[in-house]
């Protein structure tokens, strides 16, 4: 059973009867109090989403340690081991090379053969014009994949023989890169695809298909058995010990989550990453990337994704269009994914992050716990956004046979594709610590 705990006396459970002012109330009573110079820094976790330092021991495998304050989870310690994790990373290694060697599709329609392999689609799109969608399919489908996986191997089987200093340098990466590995995001999208092929052609899975699938679940094992904050530390026993700790401010770590004492701008001591305070300029770059999102989601919705010629007949399709044509083929669970996935999930995205981005301006408190779910709920969700895109990539990879059937991207999957990473940028912008700061003076948050 995973046991949570909290620094202090009271439990996460007993928090959990309390009516909201209460709890939060007691919350604060969890709070440490003003922290002393740290010895034990590696101890001490500053939550990314609300600010508040808290103590993280003791350890033992299958414990959960959540901040106080908000419930992020700032250690989830696992028991599996780093071996396996290195297993699981290399089967998905040789899963990974079997995607990118093999064919992917194979289609026969009007006489004629198509065959399509994981780089065909992004290779069709640039042919066609499209090269801002082209790279981003490309950039999360082979690149993304590749870097993340790379990552994980080179930080796992490298403590040997690389520098301590390189390795931290290098993992320091994983957690930027993984939402941009969307080989789950892209299966999803085949499934869509598949459904419009198998009504205009004879459709035949190959093996790169089912190294996919096979990639995606070894990752799933990978992260799933990973303990992040056991790996920094494993990485800190062959490095140098840190530094002894000298009176100045104390700032958390954004890539490695140490506890650094030290002025902003000067490298974190286990990491070597800048360190800041907070975001920089976060507010107005959150801003600008949703305002731009705003303006390409309304053309995105009303201009064709994608144009398809069938016996020399061509029409445009929009994604509302694609949604209805799959319930009325009576796939109603899909057409509803894909609402939720191009639709309802991007809208959301927009209205939540203005809201947020509004109400920190104004030093609101008002519903500080909810707008901080509301902030993991749009993290988690933003990737999904892309079925539509991998659709249409894998679509216009095997459907060119002229004027019997040809399908081609158009500019509404240009505007969706910058929708959906305008808006990903707009949630790795914005510092939800910021809706949290009006609640402490200035002088305490240092």
């Amino acid at each position: 059973m995973i046991k949570r705990f909290s620094p202090g006396r009271l439990t996460a459970t007993a928090l959990a009867c309390l009516p909201p002012p209460h709890a939060y109330q007691a919350r604060r009573a969890l709070m440490p109090s003003p922290l002393p110079l740290l010895t034990d820094a590696p101890d001490w976790r500053e939550c990314p989403h609300c600010g508040q330092l808290s103590h993280v021991g003791p350890r033992r495998p299958g414990m959960v340690a959540e901040c106080p304050r908000c419930g992020e989870v700032l250690w989830h310690m696992r028991g599996a081991g780093a071996n396996f994790t290195l297993a699981c990373a290399l089967a998905a290694l040789v899963f990974y090379l079997f995607a990118l060697t093999a064919p992917f599709l194979e289609i026969n329609a009007y006489g004629r053969f198509a065959l399509a392999r994981l780089d065909t689609g992004p290779a069709q799109l640039l042919a066609q014009g499209w090269g801002l969608v082209a790279a981003a399919v490309f950039t999360v489908t082979l690149l993304g994949p590749a870097a993340k996986l790379a990552i994980l191997l080179v930080t796992l089987g490298g403590q040997s023989w690389l520098p301590p200093r390189a390795l931290k340098t290098l993992f320091r990466w994983y957690k930027p890169v993984s939402p941009w590995a969307m080989i789950d995001v892209y299966l999803l999208g085949f499934l869509v695809a598949y459904t419009r092929l198998t009504g205009m052609a004879e459709v035949h899975l190959d093996t790169a298909l089912y190294a996919l699938i096979g990639y995606m679940l070894a990752m799933a094992a990978a992260d799933g058995s990973l303990d992040i904050e056991a790996l920094w530390r494993k990485l800190d026993e062959r490095s140098k010990k840190l530094p002894h700790p000298v009176e100045s401010e104390r700032i958390g770590c954004d890539a490695c989550g140490l506890i650094n004492h030290a002025a902003e701008d000067e490298p974190c001591h286990r990491c070597h990453t800048p360190l800041r305070r907070r975001k920089e300029n976060s507010i107005s770059r959150a801003w600008a990337l949703v305002i731009a999102a705003a303006f390409l989601y309304i053309p995105a919705n009303i201009y064709p994704v994608m144009v398809v010629t069938s016996l020399a007949k061509t029409n445009g399709y929009t994604i509302m269009h694609g949604i209805v044509e799959l319930a009325r083929a009576g796939l109603w669970p899909l057409a509803g994914l894909v609402f939720f996935a191009s639709i309802a999930i991007p809208l959301t995205k927009l209205l939540v992050m203005a809201y947020m981005l509004t109400m920190t301006q104004l030093g609101r408190t008002e519903h500080l716990l909810g707008r901080t779910r509301a902030y993991r709920l749009v993290d988690f969700i933003g990737r999904w956004s892309m079925i539509d895109v991998f659709m249409v990539s894998i679509l216009v990879a095997l459907v060119r046979f002229g004027q019997f059937a040809n399908i081609q991207a158009d500019v509404g999957a240009v505007c969706f594709a910058g929708v959906v990473v305008l808006t990903m940028f707009a949630v790795t912008a914005f510092d939800p610590r910021l809706m949290w700061d009006v609640l402490e003076p200035a002088d305490e948050q240092a």
